[in-house]
Formats: structure tokens, sequence, C-alpha cells
């Protein structure tokens, strides 16, 4: 453990919590989720509300590995119309479907499926979708490329599997409880708190840090 100060108020900080939370966040922004694509592409069977989620949302989806095809992702590629806008057929008939599955995420270990875009979807609703913005209202003249874009605080959002594979690798690369550390390794963990999005608990939900007391509390009279 390491023992700071802020001013008049010390702390102890869980060195192994904090080293994790700051692999977890980077893990989170730089990781490539790899693809494969699907021998038949899956008719997605979803409600309107989630329908209209996947396609305003569709650049988290593919950051999390998934892909879609169909008409009605062809029509927001060529920017002919809003998603609340694209109609939406019954699900259950492929050849009435819209929207298709066409990629989803690889790992030796874990398997995803259809089930995974529903729980990303939930995620997306409960987060709140806040101002989307079309391609080229961010300077993107690509037109492979012309979806909506969500807002910064959703771009990092991850499916729970994607989330659990994370925190078991920071977790294996962070530093261990017991591990005695130079001063210049400690201070380099404090300060990486600083650039944290969410510093307070490590994914697992253990606390990276308790506030012990206020140093001036010493030099009151009893």
């Amino acid at each position: 453990f390491i023992i700071t100060k802020l001013n008049e108020d010390l702390f102890i900080i869980d060195q192994h919590a904090t080293d994790e939370k700051f692999q977890f966040e980077k893990l989170q922004r730089t990781t490539r989720i790899h693809s494969q694509v699907l021998f038949r592409p899956m008719p997605v069977k979803v409600s309107p509300a989630h329908f209209l989620i996947i396609l305003d949302h569709i650049d988290v989806f593919r950051a999390n590995g998934f892909d879609f095809c169909g008409p009605a992702v062809e029509e927001m590629k060529a920017n002919t119309t809003k998603s609340s806008e694209v109609a939406t057929t019954d699900g259950d008939h492929a050849e009435g479907c819209r929207l298709f599955l066409r990629k989803i995420p690889f790992s030796k270990s874990t398997t995803f499926g259809m089930d995974d875009v529903t729980q990303l979807c939930t995620l997306l609703s409960d987060a709140g979708g806040g101002e989307i913005m079309n391609s080229d209202e961010m300077g993107t003249a690509d037109a492979e490329d012309r979806a909506p874009r969500a807002p910064s605080h959703l771009r990092n959002l991850r499916i729970p599997k994607l989330r659990a594979m994370f925190a078991s690798r920071a977790c294996r690369s962070s530093v261990m409880i017991g591990t005695a550390l130079q001063r210049v390794k400690m201070r380099k963990l404090v300060r990486n708190m600083g650039t944290m999005s969410h510093p307070w608990n490590c994914p697992h939900g253990r606390p990276t840090m308790r506030h012990l007391f206020h140093l001036g509390s010493l030099n009151m009279d009893p």
C-alpha cells in the first residue's frame, strides 16, 4: 500500500487496485477487438427501440466487434434518411428483414452472439444516447463510414464479456499487493490516478484508496 498526502489530508492507496484500474481503462481505450465474418448473415430480431439504437450507435457496436449489413445500414451509409425514419419489419422472416448481423467478436475462450447485441442495446439505452453526430457534421468524407457517431462518454462502452476479459488482463499485468516499490514507481501510480475517468474502484469493485484523516486534527486540543 502507498501512503500519500494531499494538502492536509492523508490517504492510503491500494497499489494493485489503482494500477489495475489504470491498465483496465487503457485497454478499454486502445484494444482493437478482432471480428469474424459469419458464413451467413444473421437476421437481427430485436424490438423497434433496439433497432434504432443499433443504427444510431453503430460505431459503438463496431468498437465491440460487431458489424451489420442490410438495407437499413445501406440507407444510413448513403445518408439518405435518419434512423428514426427507417422502416422496421418483422424480424421473424429473413426475407423481410432490413438488418443483419454479419460480424461478431472473436475470442478463443469466449463465444459471442445476438444476446450480446441485445445487452449492448440495453447498456446504451440505460447510459443515455446523447446527441448523435453524422460523419458529414464531423468533416468525414469517407462514404463507407457515413454513419452516426456516439458521444464520447459512450465510445468506450463494452459488453460484459469484453469488460470481464479486459479486467482479467489488467489484473494479471498490474503491480501485485506486497510488491516492494521504489518511490519513483509509487509517484507514477499516484499520478496515473489523475488521468483516469473513474479512479475510485478497480474493475472488480475494490476501492483504490481510502481517506485516513486530516492532519490538522493532530493539532487540536483534546
